[in-house]
């Protein structure tokens, strides 16, 4: 989740890297619009033709994330909106408002949420990141050190919403931080969709099943790859991803297309609502001007308060439902 302290960021930024956050939220809004406009409408040609890109070992891993054509939606109408929730897991207490505000005052101490969200539709569930259980055992320093005061194991959370690990088809990751991903092994049959260079930076331990049960969709295509180029595109329909926010080098901003209108769940790119509303940028991030770029590119694409942070407990206080633990973001 959290950047080593004092690390900076190395080597220049691209001219088109600094366009493309901008530009990915545009292109991505306005794939989801139109695909809400054509969705349940007779295909007019053939299905875009399979991306085959390698894995580490060299095999081609099948269709890339980012083709636009669900693996399986024959028996769902395209234009299902998806709904979306954020599950809370674990909650701090009282820490210092400076690990999470770059410029946001040292005097002041702020609660803080760790979730997943999850995304729904008749033929499929999809996690965004997949939390961790390492801040539900008693004996974790992490628990101390986050100032943990309750937490639940991640099966114990999604029960909020009737779900068991199973039933979770897809899992996206958003950056590789343990936080995001310490879970996965969890989800034993969910195809795990991850930007290649943040899938480097995941422990072997969690990598290894899910490379060898060929359930790794890593994003773009080789070109885009091998260039270094900023990723976009849709993963499923009605649901995309992007680079933006510089908290890792790869870190993605997911966009849903719900039923009002698409969101963004920004991540890591902005913990708490005062980034996003501040212009604050967050501590851990390798380029603090940039990551406001990002996430204010974010606000102007989707509209004010459809830009969801990462750590809030205030997003369940906004989007409030039977379960306190339960923020019903599209419900």
């Amino acid at each position: 989740m959290f950047l080593p302290a004092g690390q900076r960021a190395q080597g220049r930024k691209r001219d088109g890297w600094r366009r493309g956050a901008a530009g990915a939220v545009l292109v991505l809004t306005a794939a989801l619009a139109w695909w809400a406009l054509i969705a349940g409408e007779p295909s007019s040609g053939p299905a875009p033709s399979p991306v085959e890109i390698p894995d580490a070992g060299g095999r081609a891993e099948g269709t890339a994330a980012l083709n636009p054509t669900p693996a399986s939606n024959a028996d769902v109408p395209a234009a299902t909106p998806w709904r979306v929730h954020a599950v809370e897991y674990a909650r701090s207490r009282a820490i210092p408002r400076a690990r999470l505000v770059r410029g946001g005052g040292r005097g002041g101490r702020v609660d803080m949420s760790w979730y997943f969200f999850v995304a729904r539709r008749a033929d499929r569930v999809v996690l965004i990141d997949c939390g961790t259980n390492a801040l539900s055992h008693p004996g974790s320093d992490l628990r101390s050190r986050w100032s943990i005061a309750d937490a639940v194991p991640v099966t114990e959370a999604l029960g909020r919403l009737d779900l068991a690990p199973e039933d979770v088809t897809d899992v996206v990751l958003t950056h590789h931080h343990w936080d995001h991903v310490g879970a996965l092994g969890l989800f034993e049959t969910a195809r795990v969709h991850v930007h290649p260079a943040e899938w480097r930076s995941v422990s072997r331990s969690l990598r290894a099943p899910v490379e060898d049960s060929g359930r790794l969709r890593l994003l773009g295509d080789s070109a885009q790859n091998e260039q270094n180029e900023p990723l976009e595109g849709l993963i499923l329909p009605g649901l995309g991803a992007y680079e933006a926010g510089h908290h890792t080098a790869h870190q993605l901003m997911v966009t849903v297309a719900c039923e009002g209108g698409a969101i963004i769940l920004a991540g890591d790119a902005a913990y708490l609502y005062q980034n996003i509303e501040g212009g604050l940028p967050v501590t851990a991030t390798r380029d603090a001007t940039q990551n406001v770029a990002d996430v204010s590119a974010a606000v102007r694409g989707v509209g004010a308060g459809r830009v969801i942070p990462g750590h809030d407990p205030e997003v369940f206080l906004r989007y409030p439902s039977a379960d306190p633990r339960v923020a019903a973001i599209c419900p």
